[in-house]
């Protein structure tokens, strides 16, 4: 009890601050990808072992939603890469913001494949900017860089957990014309994100940011049968821009490539075919059941889950977690 309670104090970073520590970002800089990433798993298994907590919770969130759907081994190894899939994704975000850009851009370049990329240009026709809408899945850290790559204009709606992390992305985002939209410095980000949408840009932002929504008391809607809220942000912003919505996710392949896919999510012959917030969830949503260890916000999904008799509008009032699983050995990451 009182090696948990030391190991909770405020000063313990967070795993993304933990990963950003001067040596990761220092090894990551010059050792090959594949060495790197091993040596960030390595640590990232000390970091669990001190913050149990934060582990059971993401632990606990993906058992309560996978349970009924998977075989106990199937679901053992779901649990188990969705902890390496963690780690993968904090690796790729030092990669795209402290390797030298060449190797960077070679690395992107020989990796990454475009599913539906004309779906860009005819949007871009339009003259509205888009919308690119994305999630906490697969290699998202590296969608801007993909799309800017190839000469797409930019920009992205972020947070940055360090200002060495910020300072280096301003100077990468000028080599790939990349506006950044910093959610933390600019007082109206709506404005900001408008702006962008008039000046032509693809605008990328994220439909899975549950803490930061703006929830209605009227309506909700289902995410891995869950009822949780409804935000109306992303349908004000097209409304008022009339820019075209393509959803984009970035998936890690099984042979160490990655597929980008974009669908079409404004439909102007049916207007009436549900809000667009409600179908980029529907997208992602499949992309999680195909692959759910690639989906990185389990731990802020877990307070959304709703205990057995239980309301949504009760756990969302009462700020329900998961309780603890009974968990075999075989689940432990």
């Amino acid at each position: 009890m009182a090696a948990k309670s030391f190991w909770s104090l405020r000063w313990f970073p967070n795993l993304s601050r933990f990963c950003q520590l001067r040596i990761n970002v220092f090894l990551t800089r010059n050792l090959p990808f594949w060495l790197s990433r091993w040596y960030l798993g390595l640590i990232s298994k000390i970091y669990f072992l001190l913050r149990p907590g934060e582990k059971d919770k993401i632990q606990e969130a993906v058992i309560r939603v996978w349970q009924h759907k998977m075989a106990p081994c199937k679901l053992a190894r779901t649990v188990r890469k969705t902890f390496r899939d963690i780690v993968t994704h904090y690796h790729e975000k030092l990669v795209i913001a402290y390797c030298r850009p060449r190797k960077v851009e070679r690395f992107l370049k020989k990796k990454v494949q475009l599913a539906g990329e004309k779906l860009l240009p005819e949007a871009l026709s339009v003259g509205k900017g888009v919308i690119l809408v994305t999630g906490h899945f697969g290699a998202v850290e590296f969608l801007p860089a993909v799309l800017g790559l190839r000469g797409y204009p930019v920009s992205i709606i972020y947070r940055a957990q360090t200002r060495c992390l910020a300072e280096s992305l301003a100077k990468r985002a000028k080599l790939i014309n990349l506006t950044l939209i910093d959610a933390d410095s600019l007082g109206n980000v709506f404005l900001a994100a408008t702006k962008a949408l008039k000046e032509g840009r693809l605008l990328i932002t994220e439909c899975d940011e549950f803490e930061e929504w703006r929830v209605g008391q009227a309506t909700d809607s289902s995410f891995l049968g869950q009822r949780i809220g409804y935000d109306r942000t992303l349908d004000i912003l097209q409304r008022r821009t009339g820019s075209p919505v393509i959803s984009a996710l970035l998936k890690r392949n099984e042979n160490g490539g990655y597929l980008l896919n974009l669908n079409a999510i404004t439909d102007y012959d049916n207007p009436g075919s549900g809000s667009v917030s409600a179908r980029c969830l529907a997208v992602l949503e499949k992309a999680i059941q195909e692959a759910p260890h690639q989906w990185y916000q389990w731990k802020k999904f877990a307070p959304l889950l709703t205990a057995p008799q239980e309301t949504a509008h009760a756990h969302q009032e009462s700020g329900y977690l998961a309780p603890k699983a009974a968990l075999s050995h075989a689940f432990q990451a």
